[in-house]
């Protein structure tokens, strides 16, 4: 009798499985779709969307909206019932988009958002006789960030220290900031929360012990966030501290000689601060400068050239906060400057010059002279000749009158 019954039980059960397979495979048709996951800013608004896909005639009966928490339980965000209407947790801000004209469109509309709102939803939409249908929706709440730079001002010692620093405040999700991977330094980063709730600001400050090939460098922060379409490029220009270099100096022309007035020589240094008055010193090899030359800041004034002056190294010493630096001069005096030499030797050659031509002019005048005398003493040697003629010298003798014969 049991072998029998068992052999009755199992055609039954057989066709209970086929029934509940044929249920399911009907049953499959019924689906709750999410096109997409939605992405809202913060204070703006959006829509998740759901909607029921059937290929038969069933009946909703309710549809829910829950929100996941990171612990995996389920908090109730709104419900919609086809007689009594919707039952929303924040209805100042959430409302069903379509539900009360077509409850096949679940989709749920959310304004103002904040953070908070972040996090994955589930669309359940309930059926008859299919049951309910379940699927999940993402939320993505972004917050863009005020992005901003500027160069620091280092404090005048030769250390590691912060010289710019790039801030993005107010991100969700925080930005991420990068600063060139060329430039000599390196960089921290600090988080703390935003002015608004669930916001983040990151300050990156980039650090380098300070050099003058960094000063006046342009360098760029560059900011990604998800909500800029493309990098966020912060142009810094730096700022740096350095000690006195390239220290030189100007004035010497290498041809002074004794008794030369009024000359300068001037001390020129790079550096940053700018050394006062004071952070210049003028020195030489051969101890104290002569009572002609007087120290004035970056200036030596020499009244006069003196002979205590020749094979002298003149150094000038340039200070300022971070450190020093000096550059020299050798001053030769010779006994008598080239260029004079050579304006003698041409002064000379014009004299000369002069000199020649007066001679010359001076010889053809007597020569002139002489000829003239002469040729008025054959005048006197015949008479038909000397009618109406007169002669003068050029110095005023040989001079000779001639009357005609009538009028004596």
């Amino acid at each position: 009798m049991a072998q029998l019954a068992r052999a009755t039980r199992s055609p039954l059960s057989w066709l209970l499985l086929l029934f509940c397979y044929a249920l399911r495979k009907a049953g499959g048709d019924i689906r709750v779709l999410v096109p997409y996951n939605s992405t809202g800013v913060l204070g703006g608004s959006t829509t998740l969307h759901c909607s029921l896909t059937s290929n038969e005639n069933v009946t909703i009966t309710q549809i829910t909206w829950m929100k996941k928490d990171s612990g995996g339980s389920h908090a109730l965000v709104a419900v919609f019932h086809p007689k009594k209407g919707p039952n929303i947790k924040e209805p100042e801000r959430v409302k069903f988009l379509a539900a009360q004209q077509d409850l096949r469109n679940a989709s749920l509309a959310i304004s103002n958002l904040s953070v908070e709102d972040e996090g994955i939803y589930e669309c359940q939409i309930a059926t008859f006789p299919r049951g309910s249908r379940s699927t999940n929706a993402w939320l993505k709440v972004q917050a863009r960030p005020k992005n901003t730079a500027e160069a620091l001002e280092p404090s005048p010692t030769l250390i590691l220290q912060d010289v710019a620093k790039c801030i993005s405040a107010n991100g969700h999700p925080p930005g991420r900031i990068s600063w060139p991977s060329n430039v000599n330094g390196s960089h921290r980063e600090m988080k703390e929360p935003g002015s608004q709730p669930g916001t983040t600001t990151v300050t990156s400050y980039l650090s380098m012990v300070p050099s003058r090939q960094a000063d006046g460098k342009n360098i760029t922060c560059t900011v990604e966030h998800e909500s800029l379409q493309e990098l966020d490029q912060l142009l810094v220009t730096l700022s740096q501290p350095y000690p006195p270099e390239n220290v030189s100096i100007s004035g010497y022309d290498g041809n002074w000689y004794v008794g030369l007035t009024n000359l300068t020589l001037t001390c020129e240094a790079h550096s940053k601060p700018a050394p006062d008055m004071a952070g210049y010193n003028w020195s030489t090899n051969t101890g104290d400068f002569p009572n002609s030359v007087k120290r004035q800041g970056n200036m030596l004034l020499i009244s006069t050239v003196e002979d205590g002056l020749n094979n002298t190294v003149i150094v000038c010493e340039v200070t300022n906060a971070l450190g020093s630096g000096q550059g020299q001069v050798h001053i030769i005096v010779r006994e008598k400057p080239e260029n004079m030499q050579q304006n003698t030797r041409l002064h000379l050659g014009y004299i000369f010059l002069i000199v020649f031509v007066l001679a010359v002019v001076i010889i053809i005048a007597a020569l002139y002279t002489i000829r003239r005398c002469r040729h008025g003493r054959a005048l006197q040697s015949n008479p038909s000749e000397r009618e109406n003629v007169q002669y003068s010298s050029v110095n005023g003798d040989c001079r000779l009158n001639m009357e005609p014969n009538s009028t004596r």
